[in-house]
């Protein structure tokens, strides 16, 4: 059995290929969309005729993958045309820029924020991030541009003589708009603490979380869930931490997990709670606890001692007992298992 290979050279080609484009401010022909539908629908096929597995039981498939397969979901093979005979139509992006080259695959849409076409987006993307450069006084030509699966928002590489030669920014930002572009190349080339700021607090908005939700374990809060993390969260905010504590990303997680109830990312800045948990049979006190644990992480931090990241000290435990009902939500969590079988 062998996993899918291949993708990690895939992303990078594909990458550079479309930051060519956006550089040269046109916009990229057909074949690159065509290729990378033709590789995951292969892979999907391959490992549905059992000829591919992942590498250990019950792990998913690599952010990479899960990233390629979210850019082709929303188009089929019939939306790939065949190069167009007739002279190449500019394209118009929704800030009204112009992209001279190939014909649209599809008519531009209106609101980038509510295309259903993932990859139109991930070529705006480029696109946003190449124009914000130049208006940052940087010439998009000098230096090397990727999206990365990481902890980092993003990572900036260069050397004393070109402080940026290669810039890798996190999946999540693939639907930023060009304001949040220009706060986040103002951050790297100007220094500017506001701008940073901007930059960084995007990746608690909605729109980043379900951009993670792609390649994380995580699930995007619904309306339809049977707990409200939003309004515990404000809740037990405003009872234990006098509304001080700023709000992280909140969510569940993709699988029911028993062992481990909640976490929380201290650098992405995400919350999550088990989708165990999110189930009627599962009383409230107990959710609100598991919350609470995560929120006291918030406010504590993490410690590093004897190069280990140290999350649980006296102050946190001492925190963590200032719950009311700490020994009921205690129980309620130790049987869990038997309450939602």
């Amino acid at each position: 059995m062998r996993q899918p290979t291949g993708y990690t050279k895939l992303w990078k080609d594909i990458n550079r290929a479309l930051w060519e484009c956006a550089v040269a401010n046109i916009q990229p022909r057909n074949f690159i969309r065509a290729e990378l539908w033709r590789r995951v629908d292969h892979a999907r096929i391959l490992e549905k005729s059992a000829s591919i597995r992942m590498a250990r039981r019950n792990s998913g498939p690599s952010p990479i993958f899960r990233a390629c397969c979210w850019i082709v979901d929303s188009s089929t093979e019939g939306d790939i045309p065949a190069p167009s005979p007739s002279l190449p139509q500019p394209r118009v992006s929704p800030e009204g820029h112009v992209f001279p080259g190939a014909t649209l695959s599809k008519a531009p849409q209106a609101d980038h924020a509510q295309s259903s076409d993932h990859y139109q987006r991930f070529v705006d993307a480029f696109f946003y991030a190449a124009r914000a450069a130049e208006a940052a006084g940087v010439d998009p030509k000098k230096f090397d541009f990727e999206f990365i699966f990481s902890e980092d928002r993003w990572v900036v590489h260069g050397t004393p003589q070109n402080p940026l030669c290669r810039l890798h920014v996190n999946f999540f930002y693939l639907t930023a708009g060009p304001r949040i572009w220009k706060a986040l190349f103002d951050a790297i080339v100007h220094k500017d603490l506001s701008s940073r700021r901007i930059a960084e607090k995007y990746a608690q908005s909605t729109a980043a979380q379900n951009l993670l939700a792609v390649y994380c374990d995580i699930s995007p809060l619904k309306t339809g869930d049977v707990y409200n993390l939003d309004a515990l969260f404000d809740d037990l905010n405003t009872q234990y931490f006098d509304g001080l504590l700023p709000r992280p990303m909140l969510a569940w997680t993709t699988r029911a997990t028993y062992r481990t109830l909640g976490t929380y990312n201290f650098f992405w800045g995400i919350l999550c709670l088990s989708r165990i948990l999110n189930d009627s049979r599962v009383p409230e006190l107990a959710v609100r606890f598991v919350l609470y644990h995560e929120m006291v992480h918030i406010k504590h931090g993490a410690k590093i001692k004897n190069s280990k990241l140290m999350s649980h000290t006296p102050e946190f435990k001492a925190d963590e007992q200032r719950f009311e009902g700490y020994e009921e939500a205690e129980k309620i969590l130790s049987r869990i298992r038997d309450i939602v079988k």
